[in-house]
């Protein structure tokens, strides 16, 4: 039989106040840039100590669900993709999963990413692809410039959607993007491997501006396979510079 004892909460104070706070900020219909209540006021609600209180306030922060500054109330913050980012790295970085994985994931992203900005993309979008397509012709030779090129080439994709969520998530994984496009130099290193990679992106990008989502999404699974074939092939971790 339970006894009651076996049902306590028995987590630190602190996390069940943040998990009060965080509750109140959906209830309260609180946005971005939202003041929370005061520590003294959030005190009263939950009837705890100014430190419990700053413990939780702490813990949201932690997590990037609140900012907290010297002299003013906590405020609600907008979405962080560092917070992301800051947790995929290190998962790269110690082996919890690997770059082909990465790639996984992001073909199935982003294939439907290219799609919905074929149908959704500005005249600006397009310039801007265009832009990073001859900049990436340009930095060919300078494989820092190309990696960081190349995801934002990705993420100019992502914004032309209209969607947020889909730019967050590219954001977050910007690490494992760069990661993944200097290894594939490596595997690469030719002047063909790289020609082919950047018109890759010339064709998602034409793709794009022609506003064919059909073509848009071959083009980016098309790109994505390429790299899978590559990773599969060498000797060391890699992308293809997608």
């Amino acid at each position: 039989m339970q006894s009651p004892l076996d049902t306590l909460d028995r987590r630190p104070l602190y996390t069940q106040v943040a998990e009060g706070i965080a509750a109140m900020i959906k209830d309260a219909g609180l946005v971005p840039g939202d003041d929370l209540p005061s520590e003294a006021e959030l005190c009263e609600r939950a009837g705890v100590s100014r430190v419990v209180v700053r413990g939780a306030l702490a813990q949201l922060a932690g997590a990037g669900l609140i900012k907290i500054s010297n002299g003013r109330r906590a405020q609600v913050m907008s979405l962080d993709a560092n917070v992301l980012t800051a947790s995929l790295s290190q998962g790269l970085a110690t082996a919890q999963f690997s770059v082909l994985q990465a790639l996984e994931v992001r073909n199935g992203i982003e294939a439907s990413t290219a799609a919905l900005a074929a149908q959704n993309r500005s005249d600006a979008d397009c310039a801007r692809l265009s832009a990073l397509c001859d900049q990436m012709q340009d930095a060919m030779e300078d494989a820092d410039s190309f990696a960081e090129l190349d995801y934002r080439f990705h993420l100019a994709v992502a914004e032309a959607t209209g969607n947020p969520l889909y730019a967050y998530i590219v954001q977050s994984l910007r690490e494992a993007i760069k990661t993944s496009v200097s290894a594939g130099r490596l595997a690469q290193p030719t002047a063909q491997d790289q020609q082919r990679i950047l018109t890759d992106h010339r064709r998602i990008q034409h793709a794009i501006a022609n506003g064919d989502a059909a073509a848009a999404t071959v083009a980016m699974q098309d790109h994505f396979a390429a790299a899978n074939t590559a990773l599969a092939q060498g000797a060391a971790p890699q992308d293809t510079g997608s």
